[in-house]
């Protein structure tokens, strides 16, 4: 009987959950302005059944500005999204680039 090891998975639910509250750099590649903007974001690792894989997001707060409400978005990762996530760790925090406009 020949089996093979197997692999670990960083996107596991264990290793998920330990990213709940981190903090996210979250910038675009649509920013066009020199500096580019980022957001700061927060990390959300939710899991809606015990048998069930966790649903990762990140959250992001855009303060009130002259024309523009305060507001909330929520930007859901698929499996790909969080090996990058995971990849972008420094000391703790995380950065992660949307393809679309950061609003």
């Amino acid at each position: 009987m020949n089996r093979q090891a197997p692999t670990h998975d960083p996107a596991n639910a264990a290793d998920l959950h330990r990213l709940d509250g981190k903090i996210v750099l979250v910038r675009s590649t649509r920013d066009r302005r020199n500096p580019p903007t980022a957001m700061r974001g927060t990390i959300e690792v939710r899991q809606a059944a015990p048998d069930s894989p966790p649903d990762v997001s990140l959250a992001v707060e855009f303060p009130q500005m002259f024309t523009t409400r305060a507001h909330h978005r929520t930007i859901p990762l698929k499996h790909d999204d969080v090996m990058r996530l995971l990849a972008s760790e420094s000391n703790g925090t995380f950065e992660f680039t949307i393809d679309e406009e950061l609003e």
